[in-house]
């Protein structure tokens, strides 16, 4: 598959947001600002990366190999991470019962996830990738991004309808579905070769003004979370600000000339994106003995933490295509 420079800086830029946005200690207004786009984003770039002439077959046995299997793989590295904090710990862990994980994978509610919150994009993705391949692939594009539409805008009317979290993040799954569309549609009309967005002076000013919207737009909104279906004070701004966000990385992302380090986040954040937590929580157990919560040092621990769980996490990503390739979806 042809790499595409800016989509690479893209995921790059994406991995890098979404593992600042889980750090420990960030400032306020950065995590609202992150969190009204960073997961929109990805399930856009799924939907514009996701190929269209797979056969319904050919789909399913992607799906199985690229997502189904390093699910169920994550699921199991973070369970074998997080028994130690059962057995020995004396936290939220050690009320739970060893087996109690193991029965949450099955439901994969998006909320369930004690032993990795992260891990609800993967059954979240699955359920979406299913639907396009048993359903929306028979549509046309601009048709199924109209369908998404809808069913995203009777979710973000109806949320407080929702009592009980659906299996397998399928409530989750109807806001990533739109993203998802949306990203093929994009591809579809190739927006992004647009020749507007190729000029400079158009791309800068685009982004300056795209910027202030969304920050503004973001802030008023307040926090957001995907994953636990809060849309902030105006839901319905919701997606709107999402897709200013993701329109202001696709800026950033095309500006960026190809450097072989956006190239490595980006395939690394198959593993950096599910292991990251875990990271974490090694770091913030020391970090809170060691460093006091006044100082310079501990606002921008959040900075640091990124930095480190990115670097280590790309020599595990590096050990396992090495060993074991298709547990990573390789």
């Amino acid at each position: 598959m042809t790499r595409i420079n800016y989509i690479d800086n893209m995921k790059a830029i994406g991995i890098a947001l979404v593992v600042l946005g889980h750090a420990a200690w960030l400032n306020e207004d950065i995590y609202t600002l992150i969190y009204s786009f960073h997961m929109p984003l990805f399930f856009f770039l799924s939907g514009f990366l996701a190929s269209t002439a797979d056969t319904t077959k050919q789909a399913l046995i992607k799906l199985s190999q690229r997502l189904v299997l390093p699910f169920i793989f994550f699921f199991l590295v973070s369970y074998l991470f997080w028994l130690p904090l059962h057995f020995f710990g004396d936290g939220q862990a050690s009320n739970m019962k060893w087996f109690d994980p193991l029965s949450r994978l099955i439901t994969s509610q998006a909320d369930s996830f004690h032993i990795n919150g992260v891990l609800w994009f993967f059954p979240c993705l699955i359920v979406i990738s299913l639907a396009q391949a048993i359903f929306f692939s028979s549509l046309k594009t601009i048709h199924s991004t109209m369908l998404s539409s809808v069913m995203l805008v009777i979710m973000l009317l109806n949320r407080d309808l929702i009592s009980d979290r659906l299996f397998w993040s399928i409530d989750s799954a109807v806001i990533g579905l739109f993203f998802y569309q949306l990203g093929a549609l994009i591809k579809k009309v190739d927006f992004f070769s647009n020749p507007l967005l190729n000029n400079k002076t158009k791309t800068y000013l685009l982004l300056f003004f795209s910027v202030l919207i969304f920050c503004y737009l973001a802030l008023l909104n307040g926090n957001v979370d995907m994953r636990e279906l809060q849309f902030g004070v105006f839901p319905l701004l919701y997606p709107v600000i999402a897709c200013l966000g993701i329109f202001i990385v696709f800026l950033i992302s095309k500006s960026i000339k190809s450097r072989a380090i956006f190239q490595l986040l980006a395939v690394s954040s198959i593993v950096i994106f599910p292991l990251h937590l875990i990271i974490f929580r090694f770091l913030h157990k020391i970090e809170l003995k060691i460093v006091s919560s006044g100082s310079l040092l501990f606002d921008l621990l959040p900075y640091f933490n990124t930095v480190i769980a990115i670097y280590f996490l790309f020599l595990v990503f590096e050990l396992l295509k090495k060993k074991t390739p298709r547990v990573i979806g390789l």
